[in-house]
C-alpha cells in the first residue's frame, strides 16, 4: 500500500492557522459535557443533544467534526461512540483533560494569547492588559474559572504523579511538602504509594479548602494537612519538597526566593523534586517551548533548560543531583541541600 503524500506547505500552514478551531471544538464538547453524556453508550446526535441541552443539528455537526479528530466513532449513520481519546474529556476519570480544555479556551488564557504579538514586540506579558489585572487576581474574582483552572492543574499533575511517586526516593523521608499543590493530586498519589509518609499541601489560603476536601475524600485526612500561605514569605518545614509547575510561573529572582525558603526549612538530607517541562539543550521540538510562550503571555516566568535549573538551584543553596525523564511532557529535576 502506498504511503499518503505529505501535504504541500500551504495545506500544512492551513492546518496550523486553523488550530484554534480544534481547541474550541474540543472545549465545546467539554463544556457541554457530551463525553460524560455518552460515556460507555452508543447514542444518536438527537439523544446526545437531549441529554446535554443542545441543538440537535448543531450537535450532529459538532460530533461529525469530532469524529474526524478521532474523539468519536460513528458506528452506524448518526450513532456515535466515544473513543479512548475522547474519553479523556470526561469528568471524574483518571487524568481527565476536561477542565484543561475549558480553562485554556476561556477568558483567562484565551484573551491573553490574543496579545502574543504584542508580547513578542515588547517583551511584556499579555494577561494583565487583556484581563485588566494580574492573572491570579482575576481568578480570585472569578471563582468558577479558578476552580476549573485548579482542576486543569490537577489533570496535568495526574499525568505525571505516578512516576513522581516511583522515581523519587522517599524511603528516608517522613514529611512531604507539596508547594503550590493546588488540589493535592500529586501529593495524594505519593502518599498512597508510600504509607509511611505524612504530607502538607501548601498553597494560597483560598485554594486550601478545596485541597483539604479532595484529600479527605481520598481517605488521607489523618496523614495530610492543607496549609495556606505565601511561598515568597515562608514555607512549612519538611523533608522533601514537591514543586510541580510552580517555578515556571516566576522569574529567576522570584524562583530563588522560593527555593531558598525550601532550602532553609528542609531537614538535613532534605531534597526538592521539581516537576517541569525542561527545554532540551539542543532546542529540539518539545512541548516545553510551547509552554514557554504560554508563560510569556500569562505570567512573569518561563520554561528553562537544565543548565538554567542548575544555576537557580546553586543560587538557592541547593545541589543538582539528577534529571529524571517520564512518559509525559514533564521531567523531574531532583536536588539536595548542600
Amino acid at each position: 500500500m502506498s504511503q499518503p503524500a505529505e501535504l504541500p506547505p500551504p495545506a500544512r500552514m492551513l492546518q496550523m492557522i486553523t488550530g484554534h478551531w480544534i481547541s474550541q471544538t474540543v472545549a465545546a464538547l467539554a463544556r457541554l459535557a457530551i463525553p460524560d453524556a455518552v460515556a460507555e453508550l452508543q447514542l444518536t446526535s438527537s439523544e446526545i443533544a437531549a441529554k446535554c441541552g443542545s441543538h440537535a443539528d448543531a450537535t450532529y455537526r459538532l460530533l461529525r467534526t469530532a469524529t474526524g479528530l478521532g474523539l468519536f466513532v460513528e458506528v452506524t449513520p448518526d450513532v456515535f461512540r466515544l473513543t479512548p481519546l475522547g474519553a479523556t474529556l470526561r469528568s471524574n476519570v483518571p487524568e481527565s483533560m476536561r477542565d484543561l480544555a475549558i480553562a485554556e479556551t476561556d477568558q483567562g488564557h484565551w484573551l491573553a494569547w490574543g496579545k502574543l504579538s504584542d508580547s513578542i514586540r515588547t517583551g511584556e506579558r499579555g494577561a494583565p492588559k487583556a484581563l485588566g489585572k494580574e492573572l491570579f487576581e482575576w481568578y480570585r474574582e472569578h471563582p468558577q474559572d479558578a476552580a476549573t483552572f485548579g482542576g486543569a492543574m490537577s489533570g496535568l499533575a495526574a499525568m505525571v504523579a505516578g512516576e513522581v511517586a516511583t522515581a523519587c526516593n522517599f524511603t528516608k523521608a517522613k514529611t512531604i511538602v507539596d508547594i503550590g499543590g493546588s488540589h493535592g493530586t500529586l501529593l495524594a498519589t505519593v502518599l498512597r504509594n508510600h504509607t509511611h509518609l505524612s504530607g502538607i499541601v501548601f498553597d494560597l489560603p483560598d485554594v486550601t479548602d478545596r485541597a483539604r476536601s479532595n484529600l479527605d475524600a481520598a481517605g488521607l485526612a489523618s496523614r495530610v494537612e492543607a496549609v495556606g500561605g505565601d511561598f515568597f514569605i515562608d514555607v512549612p518545614a519538611g523533608d522533601i519538597y514537591l514543586l510541580k509547575q510552580v517555578l515556571h510561573d516566576w522569574n529567576d529572582e522570584q524562583c530563588k526566593i522560593i527555593l531558598s525558603h525550601c532550602a532553609k526549612r528542609m531537614t538535613d538530607g532534605g531534597r526538592v523534586c521539581i516537576v517541569e517541562m525542561v527545554i532540551p539543550d539542543d532546542n529540539s521540538p518539545s512541548m516545553a517551548s510551547m509552554m514557554d510562550l504560554n508563560m510569556l503571555v500569562m505570567l512573569p516566568g518561563r520554561e528553562r533548560s537544565l543548565r538554567e535549573y542548575r544555576s537557580l538551584l546553586e543560587s538557592a543553596g541547593l545541589k543538582f543531583e539528577r534529571l529524571i525523564q517520564t512518559h509525559s511532557p514533564f521531567q523531574i529535576v531532583e536536588a539536595a541541600k548542600k
